[in-house]
């Protein structure tokens, strides 16, 4: 499909050609789990950036946050009230009814944009705070972030189930999670619900959060979500095993206290090792009826796959720019369906800036750990906007998923053009208030750039004799190619 793409766009125009012993506490996760009854769908700003931050950094926001919880989880505590990113952990009567909670709120000034990155930080939160694998705290930042969207602006739902010291921090404006990241800073009051604290030890209560209708949503997702269910049963496997060791050890001691005439430990023992076997033997079900399940699953998921291949390879989809901004010429990419306009894919870019983007093929961009990978088919072009979040940038879009997938590290002139000569790219980059022309290679690494400034709007005009441009007096200037030098001395 991603060449169809890229040859059916080139044909249509030439303007592109397309983580000592420590108090834990548990998250209780049947309460973030019985909100996912319906797929959410969050929109993401896809835009450049000013200031790119490392995925690691990013985990680190909810680390040195959760940190401070670690130090004691036994009793309320305010963290950062006044940071870009805030938490309040809320511990009410040990005999009230009701559910305790973390609550993160994104302030006035939080930079997050995007839900990737907003579950970097409650995954970093939740390791650094209460102890869980990264793997499990990925899992539970999704599903917080789900269940804080399906229950946005819906005091009462929080009111039903919270003990009152929680509910003082709420309000009914900004409970929850917006799925438009438009509306998170200063907005946002994302809610953890935890369960009971005890010493050393957290209970997860895995079999609340994938009830019957929480699977269902599960598998409402294209991929039916077997990846993340397996994790889950996974989890409930191991669980099962802890509560089958618990269950004989507490039935030892009950025997050993039987024997030693103690008939209240004796009782109580046995009580808890009835409680862990049963426990035990419902994990054990679970597991065996999620697996059975998941395996069908697999099975269709597959078929699916197939039939989609099938009728991709006879399928030549149309990208193309589309105006979204005519006061500002702004622009974003669509796919469609050529043969009934259906939209296939709409990109979160919407910051286009050019009229002319080109196609690129074996671009390296780079991943959250720091490595690089090779994308297949890109598009070469100018976005973004100067302002405290954006500035105008080089960018790489993927063909397929729409997005950037990387950006120049310089930033350019607003009016800078985009041309391509050869295996080069041309645009001009500003830097501290002068602008220069400037080559790029299609991995956006800047290659040369002009020994003479020039000015910001400057054509870009191609000879044989070299790059005829305007520099900041309105003269002409002839730049030799590829050196960028001027030739007229």
């Amino acid at each position: 499909m991603k060449k169809l793409l890229m040859k059916t766009a080139f044909v249509l125009s030439g303007i592109f050609l397309f983580s000592s012993q420590v108090f834990t506490l548990d998250v209780n996760k049947n309460e973030l789990q019985s909100a996912q009854d319906a797929a959410v769908q969050f929109e993401n700003y896809g835009g450049t950036h000013r200031i790119i931050d490392s995925a690691a950094a990013i985990l680190g926001i909810g680390t040195a946050l959760g940190n401070e919880v670690a130090a004691d989880v036994e009793n309320p505590l305010s963290v950062q009230p006044n940071a870009k990113y805030s938490v309040y952990h809320v511990v009410g009567g040990i005999d009230e009814q009701g559910l305790d909670a973390d609550i993160l709120f994104l302030n006035a000034t939080a930079g997050v944009d995007h839900i990737n990155n907003l579950r970097r930080i409650i995954t970093g939160y939740l390791m650094a705070a209460y102890g869980y694998s990264m793997e499990d705290a990925e899992t539970l930042a999704v599903f917080v972030t789900v269940y804080n969207a399906v229950y946005r602006g819906q005091l009462s739902n929080f009111s039903s189930k919270y003990k009152n010291a929680v509910l003082t921090y709420l309000t009914e404006e900004a409970v929850g999670l917006s799925t438009n990241w438009e509306d998170w800073a200063g907005k946002t009051q994302i809610v953890i619900p935890l369960g009971e604290i005890s010493a050393g030890t957290a209970s997860i209560e895995t079999s609340e959060i994938s009830d019957n209708k929480v699977i269902e949503a599960l598998r409402a997702e294209t991929d039916k979500s077997v990846e993340t269910r397996e994790k889950l049963t996974d989890i409930k496997e191991k669980e099962a095993g802890d509560a089958s060791e618990k269950a004989k050890a507490a039935q030892k001691e009950a025997a050993q206290a039987k024997k030693d005439g103690d008939k209240v430990s004796a009782s109580a023992s046995a009580k808890e090792s009835e409680k862990q076997q049963k426990l035990a033997d419902k994990k054990g079900e679970e597991v065996k009826t999620e697996r059975e399940q998941i395996a069908k699953d697999k099975t269709e998921v597959k078929k699916e796959e197939v039939a989609k291949a099938s009728q991709s390879q006879n399928q030549n989809y149309l990208t193309s720019l589309f105006i979204v901004d005519e006061k500002n010429k702004l622009y974003s990419l669509m796919t469609v369906n050529p043969e009934n306009g259906n939209v296939v894919k709409k990109s979160s870019l919407k910051q286009i800036r050019e009229k002319s983007i080109f196609p690129v093929s074996n671009v390296s961009v780079p991943k959250d750990d720091g490595s690089n990978e090779t994308l297949g088919e890109a598009f070469v072009a100018v976005c973004g906007v100067n302002d405290k979040k954006a500035a105008v940038k080089l960018c790489l879009v993927d063909s397929v998923t729409l997005e950037i997938k990387k950006q120049s590290a310089e930033t350019l002139s607003e009016n800078s053009s985009l041309v391509q000569s050869g295996d080069a790219f041309y645009v001009i980059v500003n830097e501290n208030g002068k602008y220069y022309l400037a080559s790029y290679d299609k991995n956006l690494n800047l290659k040369k750039k002009s020994d003479v400034a020039i000015n910001g709007a400057s054509p870009l005009n191609f000879y044989s004799e070299g790059i005829l441009v305007t520099d900041v007096r309105g003269n002409p200037v002839l730049l030799s190619l590829p050196a960028l030098t001027s030739i007229w001395k």
